[in-house]
């Protein structure tokens, strides 16, 4: 696929840009969030950096709330939210690119898009149609299915159905999945087979562990798990330039936290859990359904306006790029970094 021109015909000339001169003056900050740890983790990390100058209030809500968090920082009924972008898809399916895009990138290949490839500047087109400034914020880490029995193939998915949240719904959907339950809607799990987009530490934390013990995995529906940040984009506009570097800085050093920390804590529970879990591999006619539907869904925002359609072209783009550095391989790498560094 050719890659659309995004930035137009001309280069931007080098500019010197001054050092942002430090605020006095005292910031405070509403955020909402269903993820109540990182966002506090977050309000201290902002209000120590700052040295209490500026303050993040928190006020926590349930995942069944996220969906209304973009129109309430959007709208100026608060500054910020911490959520998944799994719960603005509906809004526009490109947010499910920067979340969790079944059978895409994984969580470090993501975080290389935003920070070295298009995938700022696409994030950034995104947040301007809704008026936020978005951010990376973390990880729930993976995200294997889980099972009440054994999956032997995609007919006892299709036939029992499956929990999901984001994107992986409209997969499944495609996959053929009669009942698909959205799981930040609050939907009645008692009814599903499997669950799709959630942790060990998130299985462990909601008492679901108990009902669906058969963790299945690779899973091709949820390769990434990325949490993120948005900010008020006329708030943002507002601040100075150190407060806006300040407040990036702190989120995205907890981004690399929260990453590690999610990392950390699924290993304890998986590791508490012991043999109340059974581990199997995900059949090869469903993972071989979630990439067929994956490319579908992709596909489908192409046909969803021009920033999804760009977002898309940008990261089918850097997805191409990332193939062919693994094609280089790490020795010819590294020779070839060692040979470029003697000249």
């Amino acid at each position: 696929m050719k890659r659309r021109t995004l930035l137009g015909g001309g280069v931007a000339a080098a500019t010197v840009v001054a050092t942002p001169v430090i605020s006095q003056d005292r910031v405070s900050l509403s955020l909402l969030t269903d993820r109540g740890d990182a966002a506090s983790s977050l309000s201290d990390r902002i209000g120590a950096v700052s040295g209490g100058r500026i303050s993040v209030d928190v006020s926590t809500a349930t995942a069944s709330d996220t969906a209304g968090f973009l129109d309430q920082v959007s709208g100026g009924g608060a500054d910020m939210y911490l959520t998944s972008h799994d719960a603005f898809v509906s809004r526009n399916p490109a947010f499910g690119l920067f979340a969790a895009m079944p059978g895409g990138m994984s969580p470090s290949e993501l975080e290389s898009w935003v920070t070295v490839g298009d995938g700022r500047f696409m994030l950034d087109l995104l947040g301007e149609e809704f008026g936020i400034k978005a951010f990376m914020a973390g990880d729930d880490g993976a995200m294997p299915m889980w099972a009440r029995r054994p999956i032997a193939g995609l007919s006892d998915l299709q036939s029992g159905g499956v929990a999901s949240s984001g994107l992986g719904l409209r997969v499944l959907s495609d996959m053929g999945v009669q009942n698909v339950v959205d799981i930040l809607s609050g939907g009645d799990l008692s009814s599903v087979a499997a669950i799709e987009g959630l942790s060990v530490a998130q299985m462990t934390r909601s008492g679901l562990l108990g009902a669906f013990p058969h963790m299945i995995t690779p899973n091709a529906g949820r390769p990434s798990a990325t949490l993120g940040a948005g900010v008020n984009l006329s708030r943002w506009s507002s601040l100075s330039e150190a407060d806006q570097l300040l407040i990036e800085r702190c989120i995205m050093a907890e981004h690399g936290v929260q990453r590690s920390l999610a990392l950390h804590n699924n290993v304890v529970a998986l590791s508490e859990a012991g043999s109340a879990v059974t581990s199997h591999e995900m059949p090869q006619d469903v993972w071989d359904a979630q990439i067929a539907s994956a490319n579908t869904v992709l596909a489908q925002m192409f046909d969803a306006g021009d920033i999804a359609a760009d977002s898309a072209d940008a990261y089918l783009f850097f997805i191409g790029d990332v193939a062919g550095w693994s094609e280089i391989g790490e020795t010819a790498y590294f020779l070839g970094r060692k040979q470029a560094l003697t000249l």
